[in-house]
């Protein structure tokens, strides 16, 4: 018999018990002759199906349909706002000299629209530009598509891959175990080696998996201990304490946090001729910073949530867990060798690989970087850098033996599918804008706006852009503002004659002064996720971080940047950038 439960949900489905008892019966029983009299009880076990009408369905979505509904508020927002606000713009002419300017504005609203909002997942915004741009008459796809890698997206790739190397080898695990040994139990010490881990860590370590990686090590140490109101205060401030332990570190290598790569790339697009930012001068401009902050934040947060705490913490719960893994594998060993050996290489390649390895514009026959620039006017161009030494490290994983795996490699090709392919993505998006932003003219518009900065004194410049980028990263993610505001301030910086690092390094590091929402940071999204802390827990503490990292980060970018040379100067290969436009 048909089913009719299956036709009352499709009542034009054929049911394939009914489909196969008429296949059966006679030809004659099918005739559709009008003078045919059949009766339903001569086909035996067959029915007709009694079909319920259904109501006429939309042909196409509607604000009332269930489609509209899979959408959350926040997303309806970015859905309508988006799009509307874009429209907007692309009807409002900027400037006659730049008149595609208003178009890039409008693609580029709907897309931060789309980025704030969430409206569809991060990397397919992140693809968007690819589409917006060419179809506003803004930039061509091919030139889009070409900006989308570089050498910092590979970088980025081949530091992760050792990174996951690292977690299936629970090798992280191990190092934060070890190190708490020596923190006590004293709740303000514990906390204080909670975070340095974290932030030791989050330097060469992804922000979110540094801070997923505490949660249980803080688990594990506060196991029976969090019933009293004290235990419960020392657990929200070493939730909160793992959180902006992995933004402040984050921020003190060129690899540590995505805002860094992503400036190191706009900064080197844009003044190809400009020395380069390394690994070493970066983590001696910025982490001093990140290490001052560090201490800052536990300060605050001993503060806030320590004062009078008294708890008998659980050094066992530890003690336990380092005896669960046993003693220090091959597979550990091994990683921690090629770990060091890359930050090693990082560290010496301006001295000891890239001079030799490159090649003199003037004259190809000259095989090292003090001959080439010997002669006036030469350049050197090194063939090597950081993407590259961390590619190396990344494939070698590919040919060591793992020791725990028989017959695999330390890495196998399922690493490729753990790879965070739309982070990738989404610095792809942020190179694409900037380059549809300066092909357009509008970051060229947008610096005759905010000119007036130029009349003020350098450290007042360094303060504008430090207090308005750290506002917004509490709105949009740490990427998504020096994304914006990078070429901005670099395109002000050369109409302005201001040394381009006197903007960008400041933006750069006020990208990552996100401690206030719990949305502005994955740190701070993964602690707030815990349900152990409230939103007014996050602002308390973090209001205070944030204000004093501002207050921090203004005099360092004269006194750590100084490795970068005279910010106070117009440097020459700015001028080169100049001239060009």
């Amino acid at each position: 018999m048909i089913n009719n439960e299956t036709n009352h949900h499709n009542p034009g489905a054929v049911d394939p018990e009914a489909q196969q008892q008429q296949s059966n019966l006679p030809p004659e029983s099918f005739s559709f002759s009008p003078t045919e009299d059949k009766r339903e009880d001569e086909i035996d076990d067959v029915k007709k199906p009694e079909f319920e009408r259904q109501p006429d369905a939309p042909c196409w979505p509607t604000f009332t349909s269930g489609w509209w509904n899979q959408f959350s508020t926040a997303q309806k927002i970015g859905l309508v706002g988006g799009p509307l606000l874009a429209i907007i713009a692309c009807c409002i002419e900027i400037s006659d000299e730049h008149p595609d300017a208003n178009e890039a504005l409008g693609m580029t609203i709907l897309i931060v629209f789309f980025w704030i909002f969430e409206v569809v997942p991060i990397p397919v915004t992140s693809l968007m530009p690819l589409v917006l741009y060419p179809l506003a008459g803004v930039q061509r796809g091919r030139t889009l598509a070409g900006v989308y890698y570089n050498h910092v997206s590979f970088l980025f790739l081949g530091a992760f891959l050792v990174v996951l190397a690292i977690e299936e080898a629970m090798a992280h695990k191990r190092f934060a175990l070890w190190a708490l040994k020596f923190c006590g139990t004293k709740p303000r010490l514990v906390l204080l080696g909670f975070m340095l881990i974290t932030g030791l860590v989050s330097m060469f370590a992804s922000n979110t998996s540094t801070t997923i990686l505490m949660l249980p090590v803080i688990k594990g140490f506060l196991e029976g201990r969090t019933d009293s109101p004290d235990g419960k205060r020392f657990e929200k401030a070493s939730l909160l304490g793992i959180a902006f332990a992995a933004t402040t570190g984050g921020t003190g290598t060129i690899i540590g946090t995505i805002p860094n790569l992503v400036f190191s790339l706009l900064y080197s697009g844009t003044f190809p001729a400009a020395p380069a930012i390394t690994f070493q001068n970066w983590m001696a401009f910025a982490f001093p910073i990140a290490f001052i902050m560090l201490f800052v934040s536990w300060g605050v947060l001993c503060l806030i949530f320590l004062r009078g705490v008294s708890i008998d913490l659980n050094a066992e719960g530890l003690a336990r867990e380092r005896r669960a893994l046993g003693p220090m594998t091959r597979d550990e060993m091994v990683l921690g060798i090629v770990l060091a050996l890359m930050v090693l290489l990082w560290l010496i390649r301006p001295y000891a690989i890239s001079p030799f390895i490159g090649t003199c514009a003037a004259d190809t026959s000259l095989k090292s970087e003090s001959a080439c620039e010997a002669i006036d006017g030469n350049v050197w161009t090194s063939f090597i850098n950081d993407g590259t030494i961390a590619i190396i490290g990344g494939i070698a994983l590919y040919f060591i033996p793992s020791s725990s795996r028989s017959g695999e490699m330390l890495l196998t090709e399922s690493a490729f599918k753990r790879l965070p392919w739309g982070v990738v993505l989404l610095l792809g998006a942020g190179f694409a804008i900037a380059n549809a932003v300066a092909a357009s003219g509008l970051s060229t518009e947008i610096s005759y706006i905010i000119v007036g900065v130029a009349d003020l004194s350098p450290i007042a410049i360094v303060a504008v852009v430090v207090v308005i980028v750290s506002l917004i990263t509490e709105l949009i993610s740490n990427a998504a503002a020096i994304t914006l505001f990078g070429p901005i301030l670099l395109e002000l910086a050369v109409q302005q004659q201001i040394n381009p690092l006197l903007l960008g390094l400041p933006a750069t590091v006020a990208a990552s002064l996100a401690f206030v929402l719990p949305t502005a940071t994955p740190p701070s999204a993964i602690a707030f996720a815990s349900g152990k802390i409230t939103f007014y827990d996050m602002a308390k503490g973090g209001i205070f971080v944030k204000i004093i990292g501002i207050v921090l980060t203004i005099p360092f970018v004269f006194l750590t940047g100084k490795v970068f040379g005279d910010l106070n100067t117009f440097p020459e290969w700015a001028q080169t950038s100049l001239e060009a436009n």
